[in-house]
């Protein structure tokens, strides 16, 4: 899923500063690029926010297979422990 979401931004930012640039090179005007604005920010800052929430979640998946490796190790060591000595 994380892989899939951070795709899926990518291709929305990209996509936006295309449009962007599309939209601007025809005129490269101040009030174009001020009337492009209120749509193109929001896009571009969504998409970013895709790519690192997507990233954020293969960072938690790689946590918590470690979590879950070092369970098994410290479970494996618990069993070759001595048992108490009783007296």
């Amino acid at each position: 899923m994380g892989k899939f979401l951070e795709f899926l931004g990518g291709i929305i930012t990209i996509g936006t500063l295309a449009l962007l640039a599309m939209t601007l090179i025809p005129s490269l005007d101040i009030r174009t690029l001020l009337a492009v604005l209120p749509w193109a920010f929001p896009a571009i800052a969504g998409g970013l926010i895709l790519v690192a929430f997507g990233s954020m979640l293969d960072h938690l998946a790689a946590i918590r297979s470690a979590a879950e490796k070092q369970a098994d190790i410290f479970q494996k060591l618990l069993d070759r422990r001595a048992p108490p000595k009783t007296e």
